[in-house]
């Protein structure tokens, strides 16, 4: 079984990652989140060895600049973070896609792939949307606001509910007005979600038909 353990981390870490930033006492590093995703991303893909490689090539860079960020203050290194955990995610995106579209049949395992590949979807549109937070703060929210590490922190969470929100069609009801571009933005995620489940109910139900029709005959 490879999915169920990311499936787990990355319910608990939507779940945990508010909680510590609201109680400031228990509230930890971003970088620890980041690590114990990629540990649990390469642990789903263990067997693939190079997507492994670049799986930690992409989460050493990517956990060491947050980290780094999160110590000097610099978000020009969160930046490059970012942006190599979105290709990561473009990468566990593109290997999960193909997995389940060359299935023949429904395993438990796969399922619940599937549905750690709806997830990262929304994560990988949180790095794109936070990306260009990063390089323009009025890029997705009207009032950025004063942009530090520390904020920018409490941010990401933010980011993360409007990309989730989007990807769910459930709408986001954020205090900050967002941009055009975002609102556009969150209309192409919105298709890909709903586009991603309708193939994925299809598949699902033509392994059902299939194993219908094996024991007729």
């Amino acid at each position: 079984m490879r999915y169920p353990p990311l499936l787990i981390v990355m319910f608990l870490t939507m779940l945990l990652k508010p909680f510590t930033q609201h109680f400031g006492s228990f509230d930890l590093p971003g970088g620890v989140f980041l690590l114990i995703a990629f540990l649990a991303i390469i642990y789903a893909f263990r067997g693939t060895l190079r997507l492994a490689i670049c799986l930690r090539f992409l989460g050493a860079i990517s956990v060491t600049l947050r980290f780094a960020a999160d110590h000097w203050t610099l978000t020009n290194l969160e930046l490059v973070s970012q942006a190599s955990s979105l290709i990561a995610m473009i990468l566990v995106i593109a290997a999960i896609l193909s997995e389940v579209l060359r299935a023949r049949s429904a395993s438990s395992d796969l399922v619940i792939g599937a549905v750690c590949l709806y997830l990262v979807i929304g994560l990988a549109w949180t790095f794109l949307y936070y990306s260009l937070y990063l390089l323009a703060p009025g890029s997705i929210f009207v009032s950025p606001g004063s942009l530090t590490v520390t904020a920018s922190e409490s941010k990401f969470t933010e980011v993360m509910y409007f990309s989730l929100s989007a990807l769910t069609t459930i709408g986001s009801s954020g205090e900050q007005p967002l941009t055009s571009m975002a609102r556009q933005l969150a209309v192409v995620e919105s298709a890909m979600g709903q586009l991603y489940l309708a193939v994925l109910i299809s598949r699902l139900v033509g392994f059902s038909a299939a194993s219908d029709t094996k024991e007729r005959f």
